[in-house]
């Protein structure tokens, strides 16, 4: 379907968020469509107004009381339900949902329903019963709801897919609806997350400041609401605020690691902080090295309530590293300059603080509305120059020494 490529988000690791067409009906009547109860239908629509008129208000993360968390997380499951339906419904859409789980799922043991087997093996076959047989739909179990990463992986292999008019499909159109409200109770979830969201994204560990700036910080914090808002409920025995915490922690690490010139694996990083608070010599000791370029030690003070810490060197360096510093930083510019188009090259500068931008480092956002790109756009920019910057540094460090 040619129309779904045009909002498609490329450069990004968006694959839990439900994307749809650009919806002409406005925030409020969509709210009223959900039919939520009404003190909780006021609350939002209340919040919303005063979003409205006074731009990136924080709006208080306490004003959801439980019971409103309740209802909104039960209507998240009832829509995901009803979308499992409407899968079951359809013969295209089945084949799209065997296609996911015997790809996704056939040499990993991740959970495919609502209430998990303790056997994955067994729960998969279920599966793969469930989407043979149109009748199934009828009698669906609340159980057999789909989780959400294999919701949303198969409703984009099928707008990718489809070759019918979006508009005239009547399965399709069913199926885009459920979506939208599911985005909806998205969107409430993130309105009420705002301070959450900015008091975290003033808590980011130095280690990450060095890649991500305060307003990418808090892009990324919605990122981490939205999909922690698909998968909530309040089965899972915490508050919402809590559970989306965890979430905006772990989007914010992953797209600050990941969009390092000097990468280090997510993984290195917790194991680290997991040695420091058990003051373990001995992990201290295997994984420092790999957070000594970084030249920061990590204090995840994340969870007990105060700021982090400040940075503190690992090493201090001498006249020797200083000359070897700026050489290695000379060498980086040349390549970025040689091997780089002149768009990329000045938006990895600008982005890092590299010369002649050394005095003005900006932030994704910035970049992206200066060169009238998306902020999707500017991060796969980054990424492909990152690859021709290691390949090529890696073809100068291999190369024979003069005679």
């Amino acid at each position: 379907m040619k129309e779904q490529k045009a909002y498609k988000l490329p450069g990004l690791n968006v694959i839990d968020l439900l994307y749809t067409t650009p919806s002409g009906i406005p925030f409020s009547r969509r709210v009223k469509r959900l039919q939520l109860g009404g003190p909780l239908e006021a609350k939002v629509l209340h919040c919303h107004e005063e979003s409205v008129a006074v731009p990136y208000r924080e709006i208080a993360d306490n004003l959801l009381s439980r019971e409103d968390e309740e209802e909104l997380a039960n209507e998240v499951l009832y829509y995901r339900h009803k979308f499992t339906r409407c899968l079951i419904k359809s013969r295209e859409f089945r084949q799209a949902a065997l296609t996911v789980i015997q790809n996704i799922y056939l040499f990993q043991n991740r959970h495919i329903f609502f209430t998990p087997e303790e056997n994955p093996a067994l729960e998969r076959q279920q599966a793969l019963e469930l989407f043979s047989s149109p009748a199934a739909a009828q009698n669906l179990p609340l159980s057999k709801t789909l989780r959400h990463l294999v919701l949303a992986r198969i409703w984009k292999r099928i707008i990718g897919n489809t070759d019918t008019d979006f508009f005239h499909d009547p399965a399709l159109l069913e199926l885009h609806s459920v979506v939208e409200n599911l985005n909806c109770l998205r969107n409430i979830y993130v309105l009420f997350s705002t301070r959450l969201i900015r008091r975290l994204a003033r808590r980011v560990n130095p280690l990450y400041k060095q890649s991500i700036t305060y307003e990418d910080a808090l892009q990324i914090g919605t990122f981490g609401v939205a999909k922690a808002a698909y998968r909530y409920h309040q089965s899972s025995g915490v508050r919402f605020s809590t559970y989306a915490a965890d979430w905006v922690a772990r989007e914010i690490q992953q797209q600050a690691l990941s969009g390092r010139l000097i990468r280090i694996s997510s993984n290195v990083v917790e194991q680290y902080a997991k040695a420091k608070k058990l003051n373990d010599a001995g992990l201290l000791a295997h994984y420092g090295p790999s957070l000594a370029d970084a030249s920061t030690i990590l204090d995840d003070s994340r969870d007990s309530g105060h700021a982090s810490a400040p940075t503190i060197p690992l090493h201090y360096p001498g006249p020797g590293n200083i000359v070897e510093t700026r050489q290695q930083h000379e060498l980086l510019v040349a390549v970025i300059d040689a091997k780089l188009s002149l768009r990329s090259a000045n938006i990895l500068k600008r982005r890092y603080g590299l010369p002649p931008f050394e005095n003005n480092p900006q932030s994704a956002v910035e970049i992206a509305e200066l060169y009238g790109l998306t902020r999707g756009r500017v991060y796969q920019l980054e990424q492909e120059a990152f690859k021709v910057i290691r390949k090529a540094l890696l073809a100068e460090t291999r190369a024979p020494l003069p005679l």
